[in-house]
C-alpha cells in the first residue's frame, strides 16, 4: 500500500500519463482536454463509487486511476470535506454467546440532517463477534472484535478484509492499534495480549500491594505487499499488561492504557495505570504517568484523539466532564482545555470526536446523545437524540429509528479513499 497521511512527498505523476497537446483548432472543432487537468482538476472531485465504475473506459484511465499518485491526490480533496460514519452496534452482555450478522456503515452529517444514509452492509457466513469501538484512518476503518477477530473496511469501495489470527491470548476483550507509519510509508495494526497472569499480595505500611506477574505480549502487522506483510511480528514485550481500552492511534505512535499496579486497603482496592507510547519507528515502549485527575482510567474515562493531541476525558461524576489535553515532549504535559456540565448524565462514558473546527468538538453521550462541545467556553449545543431521532436509511424503501433497543451509535470521523487494502 502506499505512503499517503503525513508523507509529506506527492509520488510522481505516472510515465504513461502524457499531457495532450491540443492541435491547430480547426473550425467547429473542440480543443482536447489535456490528461492532467482531466485527471487531477476534474475527476479528482468525483466520488469514490463514480471513479470505480470509470476505470473500464480504457486501460490508460484504469492504470491512471489505480496510481499512486491519483489515489493520494484524491485522498488529500477528501480530507476538505470530511464526513461522519456510524456504525450502529447492539450491546449484548454476554459477548461470548453472541455475535452479529454482519455490520452497517452509515453517512451521517451531524446538525444538517437527522437520517443516516446507508453506505455499505456487509454481512458474513457465520456472523462477525461483537466488536468494540471502530478505528479510522484515511478511508479505512478498523474493526476489532471483542474475541480474537479483526476486521479491515473500506466502506467507500466496498473491500472487506479478515485479518490473520494473531497469538493467543488467555486475555478478555481484546483492542487493537491501527494508523499510518510515516518513517516506512505503510498502514499498520498492533495488538496484544497475555501468555499468563497471576498476582501475590505483599504487605506495606500504608497497605497490601498486589503485585502481578504476568507475560504479555505485543505484536504488529503491516498492511499491503511485500514480503513482510500481512505477518504478525513480535515486538519488545510491554513493559506493563495493557488494559483492555482502546488505544490512541496518531501518525508514528500508538498510546495504550497500561496497569502498573493494585494497592489493597481492607475491602477495596486502588489501581494505578500508566501511558505506554509504541512508537513504530523503534518499536519500543515510551512509559508516561497517567494525566494528574486521577491515577488510573476509570470505566467513566475516556482516552482520545483531538486535534493531534492526545485527549484525556475525565468523568469525575455522571453529569461532569473536564477534558484535558498533553502537550507532546519528553513528558506528557498535561493542561485543562474546558470543563462543562452535561444536560444529561452519562451512564458509562462520553466520547469526543473532532470535527473541522479545532475549538469545536463533538461529545457522545453513552453512544447515544449527540453533543456538539465549544472549546473555548465549555457550551453544549445539542444536536440530536441517536436513539429516538436519528432515522437510518436503508435505501431501499426502508427506514427504522433504533428507539429504547440498546444500541451503540459509534460515530467517527471518515473521508472516501480509493486505498486498496489486500495487494493486486
Amino acid at each position: 500500500m502506499a505512503p499517503f497521511s503525513g508523507a509529506g512527498v506527492v509520488p510522481p505523476l505516472p510515465k504513461r500519463l502524457r499531457t495532450t497537446a491540443p492541435g491547430p483548432a480547426s473550425a467547429g472543432s473542440v480543443s482536447p482536454i489535456p490528461d492532467d487537468v482531466l485527471f487531477f482538476q476534474i475527476l479528482i472531485l468525483l466520488p469514490v463509487k463514480c471513479l470505480l465504475r470509470l476505470r473500464s473506459v480504457c486501460k490508460l484511465w484504469r492504470a491512471t486511476l489505480a496510481s499512486t499518485h491519483f489515489v493520494h491526490r484524491h485522498l488529500e480533496h477528501s480530507r476538505t470535506s470530511p464526513s461522519m460514519v456510524i456504525m450502529p452496534r447492539k450491546y449484548q452482555r454476554y459477548y461470548k454467546n453472541f455475535g452479529i450478522y454482519g455490520v452497517s456503515f452509515y453517512g451521517f452529517q451531524p446538525g444538517q440532517s437527522k437520517v443516516a444514509k446507508l453506505i455499505l452492509e456487509k454481512r458474513c457466513p457465520g456472523g462477525i463477534p461483537m466488536f468494540s469501538i471502530p478505528l479510522h484512518c484515511d478511508g479505512l476503518i478498523m474493526i476489532p472484535c471483542i474475541t480474537s477477530r479483526i476486521f479491515l473496511c473500506n466502506p467507500a469501495t466496498r473491500e472487506f478484509v479478515e485479518l490473520p489470527q494473531g497469538s493467543p491470548n488467555i486475555g478478555e476483550g481484546q483492542r487493537v492499534a491501527f494508523g499510518f507509519d510515516p518513517w516506512c510509508g505503510k498502514y499498520k495494526v498492533a495488538r496484544h495480549f497475555l501468555r499468563s497472569s497471576g498476582s501475590e499480595k505483599e504487605t506495606q505500611a500504608d497497605g497490601e500491594m498486589v503485585m502481578f506477574e504476568h507475560s504479555a505480549g505485543h505484536e504488529i502487522l503491516t498492511i499491503g505487499d511485500g514480503e513482510e506483510a500481512w505477518k504478525w511480528k513480535s515486538t519488545v514485550d510491554p513493559p506493563y499488561a495493557i488494559n483492555a481500552r482502546t488505544p490512541i492511534c496518531m501518525p508514528g505512535f500508538f498510546y495504550w492504557s497500561a496497569l502498573h499496579s493494585v494497592t489493597s486497603n481492607g475491602h477495596s482496592e486502588v489501581s494505578s495505570h500508566v501511558i505506554l507510547r509504541f512508537s513504530l519507528r523503534d518499536e519500543m515502549f515510551t512509559v508516561y504517568p497517567n494525566p494528574p485527575c486521577r491515577g488510573f482510567l476509570s470505566e467513566n474515562d475516556m482516552l482520545c484523539e483531538l486535534s493531534g493531541k492526545l485527549c484525556y476525558i475525565h468523568s469525575a461524576s455522571p453529569c461532569d466532564v473536564a477534558i484535558w489535553l498533553a502537550e507532546d515532549g519528553p513528558n506528557l504535559a498535561w493542561s485543562v482545555r474546558c470543563r462543562l456540565i452535561l444536560p444529561m448524565p452519562r451512564q458509562l462514558h462520553v466520547f469526543a470526536c473532532a470535527w473541522g473546527d479545532r475549538d469545536k468538538i463533538f461529545l457522545s453521550i453513552d453512544a447515544w446523545y449527540l453533543l456538539k462541545c465549544d472549546l473555548r467556553n465549555g457550551s453544549l449545543e445539542k444536536i440530536i437524540d441517536m436513539a429516538r431521532d436519528m432515522s437510518y436509511d436503508q435505501r431501499n424503501g426502508i427506514k427504522f429509528c433504533t428507539g429504547e433497543v440498546s444500541v451503540a451509535h459509534y460515530m467517527l470521523p471518515c473521508v472516501e479513499s480509493l486505498l486498496r487494502i489486500a495487494p493486486l
